[in-house]
């Protein structure tokens, strides 16, 4: 259950990068696992090859993932001026390109991040790594930032005001463009710190993003495409069912169990569990 929970909330802080660019500009970014993976293995080059602190590479992994979002914003997503099939089809070719390339440039060999914080702690007679639980604070601690953003800061107001009538905002002095731009950051920075605390637990690969964007989708669907509270929610929910399912019955069986119940949440609720609010 513990480790369910620590793994739904890394998946939840991935998903929240997912929610927030489909909530506020109707963009499924099929790029975002990719974003996961680069800041994971930017990571690993900049705190174990190159030898600085892990706490020093976090904020270049943001940077670099930041940076590559918001040209694809600009090259990829802007040119197609957001329609929803048009940047779905060139994010999944995106998608593979990255993924393509960094085949060719860090290999097939998986790579280990050191834990930023090693030891275990004893938690009810259960031994939990230091290192999972600081995954769990950071994520805790991002979620909760997120919702203090859009609620109470005004750049998170004029996302919420371009999610609610993009024309009524334009029409009150509010750049959408901006808008949108500090959304893939904010967006990609999620990704980079999702992709440092999976990457810390789980290792680095070329093919690391492909399940946490897989998970991501899913977590948002149940929860509600756009909505918050419904990823924090359904990410958790996710984490423990896998890990129940993956302790009692196999791993094999987890993605079975998480498509079951999200055919089954989307019969009884297709839109989700909390709808499209943000």
């Amino acid at each position: 259950m513990l480790s369910g929970l620590v793994t739904g909330l890394i998946y939840m802080l991935i998903a929240l990068g997912v929610t927030l660019l489909f909530g506020i500009m109707r963009v499924v970014n099929f790029i975002h696992g990719e974003l996961v993976m680069l800041s994971a293995f930017t990571i690993w080059y900049v705190g174990v090859n190159e030898g600085f602190s892990m706490w020093l590479a976090i904020p270049v992994a943001v940077v670099v993932a930041g940076g590559l979002s918001v040209l694809c914003q600009k090259f990829l997503f802007k040119p197609l001026q957001y329609d929803i099939l048009n940047c779905f089809i060139v994010g999944i070719g995106a998608s593979f390109a990255i993924r393509s390339a960094s085949w060719a440039i860090f290999g097939p060999e998986p790579q280990a991040i050191p834990a930023m914080l090693p030891g275990v702690v004893k938690l009810g007679g259960v031994f939990m790594a230091k290192q999972r639980l600081l995954a769990a604070g950071v994520c805790i601690v991002l979620a909760i930032a997120l919702y203090l953003f859009l609620h109470f800061t005004k750049p998170g107001k004029a996302m919420r005001a371009v999610e609610q009538d993009r024309e009524a905002a334009l029409l009150m002095g509010i750049n959408p463009e901006s808008v949108y731009v500090t959304a893939f950051i904010i967006s990609a920075a999620l990704a980079a710190v999702g992709g440092a605390m999976l990457g810390s637990v789980f290792g680095v690969d070329p093919e690391m993003g492909s399940e946490p964007l897989l998970k991501s989708f899913i977590i948002v669907q149940i929860g509600g495409m756009g909505s918050i509270a419904g990823t924090v929610l359904a990410g958790l929910f996710i984490g423990v069912a896998d890990s129940v399912t993956g302790t009692l019955l196999g791993g094999e069986l987890a993605f079975i169990i998480d498509f079951a119940i999200l055919m089954l949440i989307l019969i009884v609720r297709p839109r989700g569990l909390f709808g499209y609010d943000v």
